[in-house]
């Protein structure tokens, strides 16, 4: 027991808080000594493997919250990585969490926002959509259904997109954000009636709310 106790570099009197920060710290320390272009150095493949199997143990012996606890370090490293640009371990990252629990759709918006981010709309429009089917109001929670809606004009998915930024200007109201995406997915079809259509409802919203 004392080698699992040594692995987590922790003593054997420890607060759940305190192992859930050594498991966090020594994670974030051997990712980041994965090789940039393979991530294929065996040797901190090899003591990630030990820390996730120690954190397991420890965990267990005190009854701590090791499912709650270990989702919520992954997920807080992979937004770190992403936020960062480093996507290779963000993406190592997001799916360990969708291996780890694959019922939560957070795990799947998160690698959703995480492809978007490296420009890859088509696969991020998979995982969002992933998300909208195993929790209803996904579809009507108005960034998330934004964010798709961006995916979607990237990825030249234009009638795709006019839906998602109808639908939620329908349950939220009129925005000229909104409104002007869909101007420009009209013309991007070559409809002009309808992009100047939209483009009116843009502007007729700012003269409306010039004042607020």
């Amino acid at each position: 027991m004392k080698n699992v106790f040594k692995e987590l570099n922790v003593e054997e009197y420890f607060t759940e808080e305190q192992v859930k920060k050594s498991y966090y710290n020594l994670l974030k320390k051997n990712y980041d000594e994965l090789d940039d272009k393979n991530l294929a150095i065996p040797l901190a493949k090899k003591r990630i493997d030990k820390i996730e199997e120690a954190y397991e143990i420890i965990s267990s012996i005190k009854d701590f919250d090791y499912l709650a606890n270990r989702y919520d370090v992954i997920y807080t490293l992979c937004e770190e990585y992403k936020d960062n640009k480093d996507y290779k371990k963000a993406l190592l990252l997001s799916d360990k969490l969708i291996d780890f629990i694959p019922i939560f759709p957070d795990s799947y918006l998160l690698k959703a926002d995480l492809l978007a981010d490296m420009q890859k709309h088509e696969e991020a429009i998979k995982y969002f959509e992933i998300a909208e089917n195993m929790e209803e109001e996904i579809k009507e929670d108005q960034y998330i259904q934004y964010l798709k809606a961006q995916s979607q004009i990237e990825a030249k998915k234009y009638i795709d997109a006019i839906e998602t930024l109808k639908k939620i200007t329908k349950l939220y109201g009129e925005n000229p954000f909104f409104l002007f995406d869909i101007a420009c997915c009209y013309e991007e079809l070559g409809n002009e009636k309808m992009y100047k259509y939209y483009c009116e409802k843009r502007d007729q919203y700012w003269k409306n709310h010039k004042n607020d």
